[in-house]
């Protein structure tokens, strides 16, 4: 590999890990994690379960189809009744999976921080951003997400010319 491609590789590395490498601050004091549990209690409460309700609606056509494929005479009600459990066992889970972000957001605000945006989350305004959350982030994701690549490419030719004019790369 030549040094441009070293120094491509490297760039391209940076790009696409910078915002997802975990912070090694200290450990979280109990208020912190206190404060934090309720922020991501409330934000949970909210956004992940309209999330998980979301998830819950696309996945559930195919989940009765296989149903109706094992028992076809299955009623109404009992499908009604599988698709609540689960999405109770899904949420469950998500739970599960995400009971360690409270810890993320103690490293990373004060105490008073997240008792601010807790209080804020509790207004009538907060309430409104959190139940528009869970539809917003999907068109979001869909927008950005097909454009990190180009991304990662231009940030990488952009930098190369950076490094070629300070005379650092040839």
């Amino acid at each position: 590999m030549r040094i441009p491609g070293i120094f491509a590789a490297a760039i391209a590395l940076a790009v696409a890990s910078s915002s997802i490498l975990p912070s090694h601050a200290q450990a979280p004091s109990p208020r912190s994690m206190e404060a934090a549990q309720t922020l991501f209690g409330l934000l949970f409460a909210h956004g992940f379960v309209s999330l998980n309700a979301q998830a819950v609606e696309l996945a559930w056509p195919g989940i009765e189809a296989a149903v109706r494929a094992q028992k076809p005479a299955v009623d109404a009600a009992t499908l009604a009744q599988l698709r609540r459990e689960f999405e109770r066992i899904r949420l469950a889970r998500l739970a599960e999976i995400m009971k360690d972000v409270p810890e993320i957001y103690a490293r990373h605000l004060t105490a008073e921080d997240m008792r601010v945006l807790a209080a804020f989350y509790s207004t009538a305004t907060g309430i409104k951003m959190l139940q528009a959350l869970p539809r917003i982030l999907p068109e979001a994701f869909a927008l950005v997400l097909p454009r990190m690549q180009a991304l990662t490419g231009d940030t990488q030719e952009t930098f190369i010319k950076v490094l070629r004019e300070r005379g650092i790369l040839h």
